[in-house]
């Protein structure tokens, strides 16, 4: 594969994304399905190791710790990471487009046995609360130019969806129904306007912007020309191959690893760190187990639990593999708890402070 990335830029964003929290749940993070020829324990073996490389990527973000001399011996002994699997039948497109029959074998792997691999070589771990990315992107063949949705181009949606799926990365398209086509064309993605870009994504709120060209001529391959915006900073690189599908992977692995390297939690900076949080609109037992749940869910939790309990105020103690910045930064991309005030930090005694963190519940369903 020719990579051809000419910039990866960190700048100051010119033009303001939507803040608004549209963190996704990433269900089945420890789960891959992969296609077999048949029920063989060689062939099995085999795809475990696949499997395994797969979801060491979705889960750190990226490939750098599969290129670590470390995880040589835990790829040949995959088997030892898998809790259970299973084969199962169901209908596939084969390469002719017709659809039939095809096995597969669905395998769950070990989350704690994983994430201790990982944590044991400073590695970062990718929970499962992450970003979701609204994609806006022309679709350019031979100078036909479309942009990218599911009424126009479903086939190139299907091979986004299947590359965002494999890596954990949930995203979006436009819907470009009339009010879409009303505040934007194709002409504002090709010339970077960045007034109706913004005023589009506006409507979605997503937390991560993907800006992108897709690009194919017959005799000279295909390019993909991409923005990323998010946080204030934007990313810019382009990339070139013979294949369209590798232009798809490209930014998807290239999207996953810029956003791990901003939200998954270096095990480096482990801290052991202990904080108090106050939920405030705490109403009844079903919040308080609740939020008590969502924290506890949480990457950089290690245990939470009750230490008070006042009116409509619930005191809880967290203890934290990493520090109170990355569990802001998780926080701040879901829609369970809404931050009140700026962190309160106490001396306890001359070597000891105490941080609490303020926050009201937002009661509109929590994750388990």
């Amino acid at each position: 594969m020719n990579d051809r990335i000419f910039s990866l830029l960190l700048i100051c964003l010119g033009s303001i994304v939507s803040t608004s929290a549209q963190a996704v749940i990433v269900e089945d993070l420890y789960t891959i399905e992969l296609p077999v020829a048949d029920q063989t324990t060689s062939l099995r073996l085999e795809v475990f190791s696949e499997a395994f490389r797969q979801v060491i990527i979705k889960v750190s973000g990226s490939d750098d710790a599969l290129r670590s001399p470390a995880f040589e011996r835990p790829v040949e002994k995959s088997a030892r990471y898998v809790k259970q699997f299973r084969y199962v039948v169901r209908m596939d497109d084969g390469v002719d487009g017709f659809a039939s029959d095809r096995l597969f074998l669905k395998i769950d792997f070990d989350q704690q046995l994983v994430e201790n691999l990982l944590r044991e070589n400073n590695f970062p771990i990718w929970g499962r609360e992450r970003p979701g990315s609204l994609l806006i992107i022309s679709y350019d063949v031979n100078e036909t130019i479309r942009l990218v949705s599911g009424d126009t181009t479903p086939r190139m949606i299907d091979l986004l969806d299947k590359a965002a799926l494999r890596l954990g990365v949930p995203v979006l398209f436009p819907l470009m129904d009339l009010e879409d086509i009303a505040l934007l064309n194709i002409a504002d993605i090709v010339s970077r306007q960045y007034g109706n870009i913004a005023t589009l994504a506006d409507r979605y709120s997503p937390d991560v912007l993907v800006i992108g060209q897709i690009v194919g001529r017959s005799g000279q391959g295909w390019s993909g020309d991409w923005e990323v915006q998010f946080t204030d900073q934007v990313f810019k690189w382009e990339y070139r191959n013979a294949s369209k599908q590798a232009v798809v992977d490209q930014v998807m692995e290239h999207l996953a690893r810029i956003l791990a390297l901003e939200y998954a939690l270096d095990d480096h900076r482990r801290s052991g760190q202990s904080l108090l949080m106050s939920v405030s609109s705490m109403n009844n037992i079903g919040s308080l187990v609740s939020v008590q749940r969502y924290l506890g869910a949480l990457n950089v939790v290690d245990s939470v639990r009750v230490t008070l309990i006042s009116d409509d105020v619930v005191t809880y103690e967290l203890k934290l593999r990493n520090d109170a910045e990355a569990l802001q930064r998780l926080i701040e991309l879901g829609e369970v708890l809404e931050q009140e005030e700026l962190p309160q930090v106490y001396a306890q005694s001359d070597s000891q402070t105490q941080t609490v963190l303020s926050y009201s519940y937002i009661d509109r369903g929590t994750s388990n």
